[in-house]
């Protein structure tokens, strides 16, 4: 029992495939991780930027009338 495919054995590679693979992989999962975060700040933002601007826009009406 070997753990070499026979399609390793063709020696047409230099051993450098596997870690072309890797790096990719590897790039590919900081990306997405960057993505989220910066989604996730982005809405952090969106949302904490709403309540202010409601208050802003509230406190410039001037108050009801009583009836």
């Amino acid at each position: 029992m070997t753990l070499v495919s026979p399609t390793g054995l063709d020696g047409g590679g230099d051993g450098t495939d596997w870690a072309v693979v890797l790096g990719v992989a590897l790039i590919a999962e900081i990306a997405l991780l960057w993505v989220a975060a910066c989604l996730s700040l982005w809405r952090r933002r969106v949302g904490g930027a709403r309540p202010a601007r409601a208050a802003a826009v509230a406190s410039r009406r001037p108050p009801r009338r009583r009836r």
